[in-house]
C-alpha cells in the first residue's frame, strides 16, 4: 500500500503559499521577492481558482476565476473554450469560444467571469441541436469542459488548466433543517434544528445524504433517497451501510416500526419553482433486535 506522506505535502502547500504572497510585480516576465531574489518566467501559466463549478437550474450565473501569470512571452488576450457532454447520450457538442479576457497589467493578474446559462449554450450543439432552451431540462450529470488560449504578439498558445462545469439536480443543495426529532425505543432524545445537511444529485432521480443519519455525524458515508414521480419519496436506500442496528427501516416496509415520528405527510418532496425554496420531508431509522426502533424524522428547506 501506497504512504502518503501528509506532511510533505502540507510542507509543499505551504512553500507555494510563501511563494505567491511574497511576490511583487517587477520588469516584465519577471517577479521579485521580499528577499530580494528574483525570477524569470518565459512561458505564462494559470492558477485556476474554480477548476470545478457546479450548474443548478435557477442560479443567475456561474463565476469563473483564474489568475494569470505571465511571462516573457507577455499574454494580452485569454480565450476560453467549452465542449458540451450530454449525460443522456454520452454525445459531445463542438467546441466553441465562451468567453475572452482582456489581460490587464501586471505580472500576476486575476481574470474573472460570472457567465449565464445563455453564455454556457452559446455556439453549441449536441445531438443535433444546441442545449435545450430552459435550463431545467439539462439532464443531471450532464456538464462542460473548458480549455485557455493566450493571444501574444507571437502568436495563440496554449495555456495548462481546465475548468469543469457539472449539472447537478435543482433540488441539490444546501439544506436548512427546520423541524426534525429523534425516538429512541420512544423516547424523545434529540432535534436538530437549524443545522444544514447537504444533499447531492446522483441523477435525475436519486439523491444523496450526505455525513450524517439524523442527528449523528456519519463523515464520509451516505444513504439514498429516491424521488418517485408524484413527489413522494423512498428512503432509506443503503449504499454505505446502516448507520446501527440490525436493518434499516422506512414508512412502506415497516411502518408497525415507527410509533413516534409520523409516516402520514412525510417522505415528499415539495417544489418551490418560484423561489427555490424547495423543502424535503423525510422519516427513516433503524431497528434492533431485542431494543426496537430508532426513528428519524426531518423537514428540510433549500438555502
Amino acid at each position: 500500500m501506497k504512504i502518503i506522506n501528509f506532511k510533505l505535502i502540507f510542507s509543499i502547500v505551504l512553500l507555494f503559499a510563501v511563494f505567491i504572497s511574497c511576490e511583487k510585480d517587477s520588469t516584465p516576465g519577471s517577479i521579485e521577492y521580499a528577499d530580494g531574489g528574483t525570477i524569470k518566467i518565459g512561458d505564462p501559466y494559470l492558477q485556476i481558482q474554480t477548476p470545478v463549478v457546479s450548474f443548478q437550474a435557477g442560479l443567475a450565473d456561474y463565476k469563473i476565476s483564474t489568475y494569470l501569470v505571465n511571462g516573457l512571452k507577455a499574454v494580452t488576450k485569454v480565450n476560453m473554450y467549452g465542449v458540451y457532454t450530454d449525460a443522456k447520450t454520452s454525445a459531445k457538442s463542438n467546441e466553441a469560444l465562451v468567453t475572452s479576457f482582456v489581460v490587464p497589467a501586471g505580472n500576476r493578474v486575476l481574470l474573472e467571469k460570472n457567465l449565464t446559462y445563455d453564455d454556457l449554450k452559446k455556439g453549441l450543439t449536441v445531438n443535433g441541436g444546441g442545449l435545450p432552451a430552459d435550463q431545467k431540462d439539462l439532464p443531471v450529470g450532464s456538464g462542460w469542459k473548458f480549455r485557455f488560449e493566450g493571444e501574444t504578439s507571437q502568436g495563440v498558445i496554449d495555456l495548462a488548466g481546465n475548468v469543469n462545469v457539472g449539472v447537478l439536480s435543482r433540488f441539490a443543495g444546501l439544506y436548512r433543517v427546520i423541524n426534525s426529532e429523534y425516538f429512541r425505543i420512544g423516547v424523545s432524545t434529540a432535534k436538530w434544528n437549524g443545522e444544514t445537511r447537504f444533499i447531492g444529485s446522483v441523477n435525475d432521480a436519486t439523491f444523496s445524504h450526505n455525513d450524517y443519519w439524523g442527528n449523528f455525524a456519519w463523515s464520509g458515508r451516505t444513504f439514498h433517497f429516491v424521488v418517485n414521480a408524484d413527489n413522494s419519496i423512498t428512503v432509506p436506500v443503503i449504499v454505505d451501510g446502516i448507520f446501527s442496528g440490525t436493518y434499516a427501516i422506512n414508512c412502506i416496509d415497516h411502518k408497525d416500526k415507527f410509533t413516534s415520528v409520523p409516516c402520514t405527510g412525510t417522505n415528499i418532496l415539495i417544489k418551490d419553482d418560484v423561489n427555490g425554496k424547495h423543502r424535503i420531508k423525510l422519516t427513516y431509522g433503524y431497528f434492533t433486535e431485542g431494543s426496537g426502533s430508532r426513528e428519524f424524522y426531518e423537514e428540510m428547506e433549500k438555502i
